[in-house]
């Protein structure tokens, strides 16, 4: 009997580190290395359907790619700088994407503890490449899951967003990209309980495919504002502040474009 695809990302997260993976034929090549926890590590799907290999194919439509995924399933942010940080630092990447937090919203870390991890992987990246690129995810939605059960979930959702706000302020304060992967797509995890795997916790291929616009949006933004740096000179601190303003606009737009989805959703199963 085939396994199924959910046993083979469940395999596939349970290993330590992967071996790379080039991508595209064209364009200049580029270092990307993934951390994290089950979400970067594909669990819940086939891995080659989870955001590592997706992220990586969408870079490789203008990069020669090398992609390194060292995410394990059930990390903290603690874990990552442990045992993860230090192969990354050994393979100097030139774009990193973090996907942790959810193992920290559940385990009740306190946000203090997660932020110090946070500030110590973004300086050692940082000191092992200058030049890197970094992008964070923060934690999905845990108000979402339909195996949280149904008490917890507003405290689950309210620790999410407290997480949240802390890794959006190390981002500002880093000149890190943050990709808000629970504000944009909460509201449909939390409409649509199909987008979730047979676990009812991690999210299926469906689910993946949902955060990849968010996800390659903040990965493509964070890599144009490095071209623009080395374009030089920078833009002006006013004209940053028009920059930043119209991203905010544009990010309460799709906030409120993803709750209107989830509202429409609703209504339509409402009528059925």
């Amino acid at each position: 009997m085939k396994p199924s695809a959910f046993v083979l990302g469940l395999l596939f997260s349970l290993l330590p580190a992967r071996d790379p993976v080039h991508l595209g034929t064209s364009g200049s090549s580029l270092s990307y290395t993934v951390l994290g926890d089950s979400t970067a590590a594909g669990e819940g799907a086939a891995y080659e359907n989870g955001i590592a290999i997706l992220t990586a194919r969408e870079l490789a439509k203008t990069h020669v790619v090398t992609m390194t995924n060292f995410a394990v399933s059930g990390a903290k942010t603690r874990d990552v700088l442990r045992e993860q940080l230090p192969s990354a630092e050994r393979v100097r990447p030139d774009l990193v994407l973090i996907a942790v937090g959810a193992n920290d919203v559940t385990h009740l870390t306190s946000v203090g503890a997660v932020e110090r991890s946070l500030v110590q992987i973004l300086r050692r990246l940082r000191a092992a490449n200058p030049k890197v690129v970094i992008v964070l995810t923060g934690s999905p939605d845990m108000g979402a899951p339909p195996r949280v059960p149904r008490v917890l979930r507003p405290i689950a959702a309210w620790r999410t967003r407290r997480l949240n706000r802390m890794f959006a302020s190390v981002a500002r304060a880093n000149d890190v990209s943050f990709a808000p992967i629970a504000v944009e797509t909460g509201p449909l995890f939390r409409q649509d309980h199909s987008l979730f795997a047979e676990d009812r916790f991690h999210p299926n291929e469906r689910g993946y495919a949902t955060w990849l616009p968010t996800l390659n949006r903040a990965i493509h933004d964070a890599l144009s504002m490095k071209r623009l740096a080395k374009a030089g000179p920078f833009p002006s601190s006013s004209c940053l502040k028009k920059m930043n303003a119209r991203c905010q606009g544009a990010a309460a737009i799709r906030r409120c474009q993803a709750s209107r989805s989830a509202s429409e959703y609703s209504e339509r199963r409402r009528r059925r």
